[in-house]
């Protein structure tokens, strides 16, 4: 695997990069891929390719032979239309007040034969304890709490032209031990991620229910059938 520059990633990256690999099934492989959103690059490192590409408005990875790195907005992606096989989207389109224009800018790009990928919280995501959460949303950048499955299916330009494929993810221990795994990140960032691995060991177990976030995949129909 063609490897990004060296980076410590944050806990939540780390924890999501867990859940994505063995919920969603991300390929280890790809032959373009697009990451809104990159943030540092973390889990777009985890899929080997020719071409990665990230994008973010405030980007923390920096270019390499690796990896193009874009200051662009998720609305407006600088890229030819059909050109990713894999686009990875995780845990943005909360962020981005026209959210439909993201959704369709991702689309635009998609490959005939690819996939987006993407998380983003569920419409009841809770923190614990609850007054955590309008904090955590307005700290974040989030404009908006999270999504239904339908609000979610609703984005789509042309549902006929597209399949969606969702499933909830409650990770109570990692909402319970959010704010403590945020300091330690900040003085032992190898600690945190070591106890984001146990949060994401104790939430397999109890997976089920609505305040933690959903996870989902789109294609066009012809390629999903």
């Amino acid at each position: 695997m063609t490897q990004l520059l060296p980076i410590t990633p944050h806990f939540a990256a780390y924890y999501r990069s867990l859940l994505i690999a063995d919920q969603l099934g991300l390929p280890a492989r790809a032959a373009r891929v697009l990451d809104v959103g990159c943030d540092d690059g973390y889990i777009m490192s985890r899929v080997d390719a020719p071409l990665r590409l990230g994008v973010d408005v405030n980007p923390r990875l920096r270019p390499s032979d690796a990896v193009a790195v874009a200051r662009a907005s998720a609305t407006a992606l600088p890229a030819l239309a059909g050109t990713f096989d894999c686009i990875l989207a995780f845990d943005v389109l909360e962020h981005v007040a026209d959210d439909r224009a993201m959704m369709r800018e991702m689309l635009r790009v998609l490959a005939p034969e690819g996939t987006l990928w993407f998380t983003t919280p569920a419409l009841g995501f809770r923190m614990f304890p609850a007054w955590l959460t309008p904090y955590t949303n307005r700290s974040f950048g989030h404009v908006r709490n999270g999504y239904t499955p339908e609000q979610l299916g609703a984005l789509l330009p042309d549902a006929e032209r597209y399949s969606v494929e969702f499933f909830f993810w409650n990770e109570p221990a990692l909402r319970l031990l959010f704010a403590p795994l945020h300091f330690l990140n900040l003085a032992a960032p190898s600690a945190a991620a070591a106890l984001a691995r146990l949060c994401y060991r104790l939430d397999s177990a109890f997976h089920e229910g609505r305040r933690g976030h959903l996870l989902g995949r789109v294609r066009h129909r012809a390629a999903a059938s």
